[in-house]
């Protein structure tokens, strides 16, 4: 997962991520009474979402989702923008693959 994302962008860029995955959760509410699979579909997109967990399966799905509800063709613009930024750092993603501190031990004896 580490090699999708460069980096896991904090303060007001992790912000404005997490609101463009708040975005695409609203988008994916549907209009209309949930029909079968599409409502699966979305709900599954939503919450991994907005747990910001395993970004490259939600955005498919949310993209799937919006396809499937008849979405306007500016708002399939939500997903992909989300696909190539990636989660954030207010994410599950980042806390599970982001950057650590590595820290030497000791040296061995001997």
């Amino acid at each position: 997962m580490q090699r999708l994302f460069v980096m896991f962008p904090d303060r007001a860029p992790g912000i404005g991520l997490l609101w463009l995955r708040l975005c695409l959760l609203a988008a994916l509410w549907p209009a209309q009474p949930p029909i079968g699979g599409i409502w699966l579909v979305c709900v599954a997109a939503q919450a991994l979402l907005l747990l910001g967990w395993l970004t490259p399966l939600a955005v498919p799905l949310a993209l799937l989702g919006l396809w499937l509800q008849g979405a306007p063709w500016p708002l399939l613009a939500l997903p992909v923008a989300l696909f190539l930024l990636g989660p954030g750092a207010y994410s599950l993603d980042a806390r599970q693959f982001g950057r650590r501190v590595l820290e030497r031990g000791p040296p061995p004896k001997g």
